[in-house]
């Protein structure tokens, strides 16, 4: 497709929402606190002289732009793409999405709605409805977001990243404070999903959200691909440094967020694979160090393709839907699977069934400036339980009521 000159592309912009009142118990002994404060110390120090190398807005206008200039010669077939799987009694569909879009978005297409019709079962990336799956939010998402150490956000930044970060918090009307427990990925997922949700973006109305809805009232069953303690890993085993990195670039590049994510729903909705994978989805993507690329795509793909295979020993028809991010590019699912033989049909689709893809998303996009040249912080395929759970977890924690006490069980 022919992209605009500000079109910016982060496959499912990574969510969370501020927990501006939220504080986390702790749990340190008191006879502890010296030695605590002693280490604390050393790696206060031990942060703030680490040497940082950090990329202007400009440099990483320039990056994106060139992989723009690259991804603008090819396209789609109109539509969110679709793939499949399938031997003598197996179907597998694979589908790409967006984990938020704008509620008035209409991308369906027949092709769509007759593989969700005919699946006997849907698989996810992570269990949303358990029991097992809410308590282990708290304990592997939520927890695992906090400094645990007696550090804060603010001790592990250096001045220059402090100001960044701060002046992008202060855009949002919440003092830095605010997050100061949270560690640098959880400060950052944070930063950009309470900007979008505040733009108009509607977790109700992401992908996943929409396919369970209707798979939940036909009484389908459900599948899952990793457990939400793997999908925090993915953010959390980053060295610190490139946690930090990450923040600091979401926070330069906060404002354009919004029509970073609108136009990220253009081209995801035009299915322009090749696209997706010339912007981000490769070891080259604007942004990417090489071990935030293995840990966010690559590692995750790989866990999941055995997987897929051995679906292919149950009879019926599966409806296979995570993130774009892990569909595009010389890592994707897609690929590792054609690697090992197995025939793919597609990227296919075609125009919706009720009604064209609007063509230009982004001009309702707040503050939009149709003459920038913007670029993004790829952080791909943020976990689908931020979205799900922590939403009304951070309703709750803004209107002052503080942290609910089952965070601390």
């Amino acid at each position: 497709m022919t992209l605009k000159p500000i079109s910016a592309l982060a496959i499912a912009i990574p969510l969370a929402f501020a927990l501006s009142a939220c504080q986390p118990a702790s749990d340190s002994p008191a006879n502890d606190a010296a030695a605590e404060d002693s280490a604390v110390e050393a790696g206060v120090e031990a942060a703030r002289s680490v040497a940082t190398d950090r990329k202007s807005k400009a440099q990483m206008q320039t990056e994106f732009n060139q992989a723009l200039a690259a991804a603008g010669t090819t396209s789609g077939p109109g539509a969110p793409a679709m793939w499949k799987l399938s031997d003598e009694d197996t179907e597998i569909y694979l589908f790409g999405t967006v984990h938020l879009l704008r509620p008035d978005l209409v991308w369906r297409t027949a092709e769509f709605d007759q593989a969700i019709s005919s699946a006997d079962k849907i698989v996810f990336e992570v269990d949303m409805k358990s029991e097992d799956a809410i308590r282990a939010v708290t304990t592997d998402y939520f927890q695992r977001g906090m400094f645990a150490d007696g550090r804060t956000l603010t001790s592990v930044l250096n001045e220059e990243d402090e100001a960044v970060v701060s002046a992008a918090v202060d855009t949002l009307g919440v003092p830095i404070s605010a997050m100061n427990t949270f560690e640098p990925w959880m400060a950052s997922v944070n930063l950009v999903g309470l900007k979008l949700t505040n733009d108009g973006f509607d977790p109700a109305s992401g992908g996943e959200s929409v396919i369970e809805a209707e798979a939940v009232a036909a009484g389908k069953s459900f599948g899952y691909l990793e457990t939400i303690s793997q999908q925090t890993d993915a953010f959390d085993l980053l060295p610190e440094e490139e946690q930090i990195t990450m923040l600091y670039e979401t926070a330069v590049l906060l404002d354009e967020s919004p029509q970073m994510l609108d136009l990220l729903v253009e081209e995801w909705a035009d299915g322009d694979v090749t696209g997706i994978g010339t912007l981000v989805a490769n070891p080259d993507g604007v942004g990417f160090t090489d071990a935030a690329y293995q840990s966010l795509l690559v590692k995750r793909n790989q866990n999941w393709v055995p997987q897929i295979e051995a679906m292919r020993d149950s009879p019926g028809s599966i409806f296979i839907a995570v993130g774009a991010g892990h569909l595009a590019g010389p890592d994707s699912v897609v690929t590792m699977l054609r690697d090992k033989g197995y025939t793919i049909e597609g990227p296919y689709g075609s125009l919706p069934s009720q009604s064209t893809i609007q063509s230009s998303i982004c001009s309702t996009s707040s503050g939009s400036n149709n003459e920038s040249s913007l670029s993004v912080r790829p952080m791909m395929d943020a976990p689908r339980l931020w979205i799900r759970v922590l939403s009304p977890l951070i309703r709750w924690c803004q209107s002052g009521n503080g942290l609910p006490s089952w965070i601390s069980r």
